[in-house]
């Protein structure tokens, strides 16, 4: 029997598990450390998830695109953890407790968030051991001779720490989704479309980390330690992160944020807007690195245009705002909305009502990035209008968006990372999201199918880079053509990562990030 004729019973468990996963009910109870080898007994009792189908529930906010469609052995993947024992430590020593309890090399997967394109870490594997660091919650706020620092714990996400950091009337490069993981962000790069121009990526920010290693060893390591730079791009593939330290600047770094949201109602409309809205990035945003624009087309037929204005910004907004208005009303497109931010704040916590609608039974997610390392040519803008816009499934996946943003300045500047991110100024990302709970399988295989014929057009496009992000790329394609030189960067960086990785983890015990096969 096919998976239409049989749909897994999984997808509409989910919903029935949804509520006591939100409270906590039947979730976790006290529980000791038990390792596969010998069943030793850890010698404190650390909280333990038993219920994993909600928590999975809960901790997942979607599924890899390629989870739900048919596996090679013909049957649909599971929906829930492999893992049979899931912890939640609530400090730094319980986490080194459990490695050093657990049997020597037996695989661990960490969970910071649950945002992560192909969830290997919460899926895991039947040997391996869970920790989530949910309970990790920790924001202190302290100061050096050089200004504010935060010290963030692995378990908080940026809603947490935003709400924070404008209270300490601070400003951060921070992700869009209030849900994220803020460290799990951090050690992919930590790309903020609205402020790495201006502030750099979020891991370019972090001065020290604390982190407990495949041996159980706790180490605080600071900006002049190889390996927190290494863990700033592959850093759950190379140790547990407890908490990071990061520079916060002054709210003042951000002036001022326009947005305008037009409708379209057929494709072409949406294309020919990203057509002469991309010559307006390149010609007037590009040269000013005081200004960062981020341009989105939804599946909701809007397209978004945001203008962030940076301190160091001592032109007229409306001179950037006014051309994008103009095109919108050559192309008959209405304006559904207006907004203007006065604060970093505002602009931060912008799009928290629009990702928090984004829900599915289950939600499901393909994400791929493309961008370049210098300001875009013709070919490179002509595609992304005319087979990114043109062909991106937002009408078969309504949930998905395409954004296209100017990175490049600080991200540019700043130190390198071993992160694709520090090198293309330009970027843009296909996020194709949709509902699965009324898709059959040959509508979730044209989807998928139809996001891959993108990127195979891509890879063919002279100067285009695909897939040269950590956060913004799809890891569980099945023929995968990432590779470690773009991922993080260089080959150099890729190379200082490989050893590191055989240096602290020869066991591979952490082998559920996602790039773990490139390393």
């Amino acid at each position: 029997m096919s998976e239409d004729q049989n749909p897994d019973l999984n997808v509409s468990r989910r919903s029935a598990l949804k509520k006591a996963a939100a409270t906590g009910a039947g979730l976790v109870v006290g529980g000791a450390v038990a390792g596969v080898a010998g069943d030793e007994q850890a010698s404190g009792i650390v909280e333990r998830v038993e219920a994993k189908e909600a928590w999975f529930s809960e901790r997942a906010f979607s599924l890899s695109g390629n989870r739900v469609l048919v596996s090679k052995s013909g049957g649909s993947f599971p929906r829930t953890t492999l893992a049979n024992q899931i912890y939640r430590p609530r400090s730094v020593q319980e986490i080194a407790s459990l490695v050093k309890d657990s049997a020597a090399a037996m695989p661990i997967a960490c969970v910071c968030g649950g945002h992560e394109a192909s969830n290997a870490p919460l899926f895991a594997s039947t040997d391996a051991i869970v920790l989530d660091l949910v309970h990790l919650n920790s924001i202190e706020f302290h100061r050096d001779d050089e200004g504010m620092l935060v010290t963030v714990g692995a378990g908080v996400v940026f809603r947490e720490l935003v709400e924070a950091v404008k209270e300490h009337h601070g400003a951060l490069p921070v992700g869009t989704g209030p849900g994220v993981g803020v460290v799990g962000y951090i050690l992919n790069g930590g790309l903020s479309g609205y402020f790495s121009r201006r502030l750099g990526l979020l891991g370019q920010r972090v001065v020290s980390a604390t982190i407990v290693t495949a041996s159980g060893e706790v180490r605080t390591l600071t900006s002049e330690d190889e390996l927190l730079t290494a863990m700033m791009g592959a850093g759950s593939a190379l140790g547990i992160v407890a908490d990071v330290t990061i520079r916060v600047a002054p709210e003042q770094t951000i002036r001022s944020t326009h947005q305008r949201v037009f409708g379209f109602t057929a494709r072409e409309q949406a294309m020919a807007f990203c057509r002469d809205a991309l010559r307006i990035m390149r010609n007037d945003v590009f040269p000013d690195d005081s200004v960062s624009f981020e341009l989105v087309v939804t599946g909701t037929k809007a397209i978004v245009a945001t203008l962030v204005f940076f301190d160091t910004f001592d032109g007229n907004a409306a001179d950037f705002v006014k051309p994008l208005e103009k095109l919108a009303t050559d192309l008959k497109l209405p304006l559904l909305a207006e907004s203007r931010w006065a604060s970093w704040y505002e602009a931060a916590a912008a799009l928290w009502p629009v990702i928090n609608e984004m829900k599915g039974d289950p939600l499901v997610m393909l994400q791929h990035s493309v961008g370049t390392k210098a300001v875009p040519d013709e070919q490179v803008l002509d595609f992304v209008s005319d087979t990114i816009v043109a062909d991106a499934p937002l009408d078969e996946a309504q949930l998905s968006i395409v954004e296209i943003r100017t990175l490049g300045g600080a991200a540019l500047s700043s130190k390198k990372l071993p992160s694709g991110n520090c090198h293309h100024p330009f970027f843009v990302d296909l996020v194709a999201m949709y509902d699965a709970k009324n898709k059959k399988l040959a509508e979730r295989q044209a989807i998928a199918d139809k996001v891959q014929g993108i990127v195979e057009k891509g890879k063919a496009v002279d100067g285009l880079v695909v897939d040269f992000s950590g956060t913004h790329s799809q890891p569980d394609d099945p023929d995968p053509a990432v590779k470690a030189s773009v991922i993080f960067g260089s080959e150099e960086m890729a190379e200082a990562v490989r050893k590191v990785k055989k240096e602290l983890d020869p066991d591979n015990r952490f082998r559920f990030h996602p790039f773990t096969k490139i390393l």
